[in-house]
């Protein structure tokens, strides 16, 4: 799987050839301590992408204005990604049952420079990809890395980069305890508890539900995941 990944460092050398029209203000789903995003990705299923950047880094700055601030790099982020940021200093989480600190977590990525990308599924690295790289370009990656691990997608990311590709993502639902969904709840702006099928529908928002036949609607209708709420 990772030799399709290799072409992910040739878009490293690009420079801001350009960028999607549509902005917005700073991604509020933002976390900000890595254990967290971490357990948050494991109960929704997803892949947590850890952004390594640094307040000095000038391209970390380019990346928050203009690929960051994206309408669609964050409706894609929010659909199927948990995205936490990563800076110098002294903060401590806990992953993977030790403790490090944020400075630590450089050395045991293997970190050597910002902005550098992390994805991880579970508990495996799936790819690094070191540099900034602009939206367009950003999120085919995240597009590609996605249908891959999901959907065990065959074509290398060169094949794929040349295709108009609007992919969402793969509507799920995951079967949680309601400790896990209420840690969601707690921890996760992205999420929404609901008791019928929202009026106003976002493909994006993790719905929270104990009810099957509304967790099988919203999948019918393309939200991406629903967490199913188990009774025992």
């Amino acid at each position: 799987m990772l030799n399709r990944f290799g072409i992910f460092l040739v878009l490293v050398a690009l420079s801001t050839l350009s960028v999607f029209a549509t902005t917005v203000q700073a991604y509020e789903f933002e976390f900000k301590d890595l254990g967290i995003a971490h357990k948050v990705a494991n109960i929704e299923g997803k892949m947590v992408l850890i952004a390594f950047t640094s307040e000095s880094c000038y391209y970390c700055k380019l990346f928050d204005k203009e690929v960051l601030a994206n309408q669609q790099v964050q409706d894609f982020l929010r659909g199927n990604y948990i995205f936490v940021r990563v800076e110098p200093g002294n903060n401590k989480t806990t992953f993977l049952g030790k403790t490090y600190t944020n400075n630590e977590l450089f050395g045991v990525f293997g970190v050597r420079g910002t902005p550098t990308f992390v994805f991880l599924k579970d508990k495996t690295q799936i790819t690094q990809v070191p540099g900034y790289m602009p939206a367009e370009d950003f999120i085919k990656a995240l597009r590609f890395i996605v249908k891959v691990v999901e959907e065990n997608y065959k074509e290398s990311f060169e094949v794929y980069s040349k295709k108009k590709d609007d992919y969402k993502g793969k509507p799920t639902i995951v079967k949680v305890k309601q400790n896990d969904a209420q840690y969601v709840l707690k921890y996760d702006k992205n999420t929404k508890q609901v008791d019928s099928v929202p009026t106003i529908l976002d493909i994006n928002t993790v719905y929270v539900t104990t009810n099957v036949e509304i967790a099988n609607k919203l999948k019918e209708m393309g939200v991406l995941r629903v967490l199913l709420v188990e009774n025992k």
